[in-house]
């Protein structure tokens, strides 16, 4: 009997685990092509299956049993895509190719019907919210009008509050409402001027956002939060280096909040360094490294990536020994960086195939004919894999500074050494081969190498 009872309940945990469900769209409008459907992992999506219209446009996805509950992204065009919550049950939604968002219904699936009435309720409130604050700051308090705006702007923001506890407390167990706990807005004090709202904003952010749901990494919304966030701190009117000032003010606040769970803090971590990667942001990298690497596993091999990169902006930092190396120059003879004498050294990373290094690389070769090499040497390090492209490019530009060039591209050993993810890169060295400055911009090396009076 016992045998019995312990086959049915595996023969049931079984087919409960192996059901398949389907996710099923009909798009009005839309031409017979390829539809996808992609997973999250932040702001990254992986491409999980391919589907095409029927004759009516009705599409269908098969979820299979992997396919971990979260947030998922169906994609009609490159730039043309809705997002769906799946819970483990059937989806059902109708749209029309034009007006993706507005015609959009759910016909089945809870966690869909939960989700996009909370989209919408917020969006709603969002554009009542902005077309009311200039009133509330700026409208004749002496006309009777404002009064009634005022009472408008507080009535609004309590309707939101209201309508989410009530959506909260309806639907507690639905994915759904991870999402929605984490995008609660924050409740403004009427007597709050636009400074003023922002200013509350950077302190209470995160009064609403605990980062401690490992599930909503299968989502935008931790990502989603720390871009936000950082936003605040923007400020277009700022140099660069002061812009990293702020950004790296914004960086504490949000790793404070993220520093009670492992997986997500490095997953922040990660998700902050690609972003300031892409913005070439290194004074920000380079605090990041230096404060918020993970620690090391005891296991070398294991390290992660993330890992491995902030040890290399920690160890590429100002101040710090520029990494030795040694490599072939385009004559096929070999060159070591410790062997330079000259005062300053450039190291300049760049491609043939870089567009931006042909705007400012002749720029950057102007000043150096016109510098004594033993004040300053430049080694240009390309990127290339085909030594005919860039021994042409170097001969059409005719750079007479020392060009090497591994022929590996991105996996060229001293390209990994120096954490190269963008062409071009420099650093400027003393004499002792120490890192000066990490210029990204000419203007920015022609600065450097006037403070260091190199040039006039």
């Amino acid at each position: 009997m016992k045998k019995l009872l312990l086959s049915a309940i595996i023969f049931f945990t079984l087919i409960s685990y192996s059901q398949e469900y389907s996710v099923k769209i009909k798009v009005s409008g839309f031409p017979e092509k390829e539809v996808y459907l992609a997973g999250f992992y932040g702001d990254k999506n992986t491409l999980l299956d391919t589907t095409m219209p029927d004759q009516d446009g009705t599409l269908i996805f098969k979820m299979k049993p992997e396919y971990y509950p979260g947030m998922y992204r169906i994609f009609l065009e490159q730039e043309t895509f809705f997002d769906i919550i799946y819970n483990n049950e059937d989806i059902e939604i109708t749209t029309d190719a034009n007006y993706l968002y507005d015609s959009l219904k759910v016909i089945k699936s809870e966690e869909n019907k939960v989700y996009y009435k909370f989209l919408r309720s917020l969006n709603e409130y969002r554009l009542k919210f902005e077309l009311l604050s200039p009133l509330n700051d700026f409208y004749p308090r002496s006309d009777t009008f404002f009064h009634d705006t005022r009472a408008k702007y507080i009535g609004i923001q309590a309707d939101v509050q209201l309508h989410i506890n009530e959506m909260v407390a309806q639907y507690p167990d639905a994915w759904a409402t991870k999402i929605i706990h984490m995008k609660r807005p924050l409740f403004y004090d009427p007597s709050l001027d636009e400074y003023g709202r922002r200013e509350y904003t950077i302190e209470h952010y995160f009064d609403n956002v605990e980062f401690t749901d490992v599930d909503l990494i299968r989502s935008n919304v931790y990502s989603t939060i720390a871009i936000e966030y950082m936003s605040l701190y923007s400020n277009p009117n700022l140099t660069q280096e002061l812009l990293e000032d702020e950004f790296i003010k914004a960086v504490d606040k949000i790793m404070f909040e993220a520093i009670d769970n492992s997986i997500i803090y490095e997953f922040i971590v990660d998700y902050l360094v690609g972003g300031f990667e892409r913005f070439h942001f290194d004074k920000v990298l380079d605090y990041i490294a230096e404060t918020y690497s993970p620690e090391q596993c005891e296991n070398e091999e294991r390290k992660t990536d993330l890992q491995t990169r902030l040890e290399k902006y920690a160890e590429l930092s100002v101040g710090k020994k520029a990494p030795e190396f040694v490599i072939m120059d385009i004559n096929g003879t070999e060159l070591n960086l410790k062997e330079i004498k000259s005062d300053y050294t450039l190291i300049l990373f760049w491609a043939s195939w870089c567009s931006h290094c042909a705007d400012v690389l002749p720029k950057i070769h102007d000043i150096f004919t016109g510098t004594e090499r033993k004040d300053l040497e430049i080694l240009a390090i390309s990127l290339d894999t085909e030594k005919e492209e860039w021994v042409n490019a170097v001969e059409l530009l005719n750079f007479t500074w020392t060009n090497c060039s591994e022929l590996k591209g991105w996996d060229s050993k001293v390209a990994i050494d120096y954490n190269v993810y963008a062409t071009p890169t420099m650093l400027l060295l003393d004499k002792k081969k120490n890192i000066l400055t990490k210029p990204i911009t000419f203007n920015e090396l022609n600065a450097a190498l006037k403070k260091e009076k190199i040039v006039e």
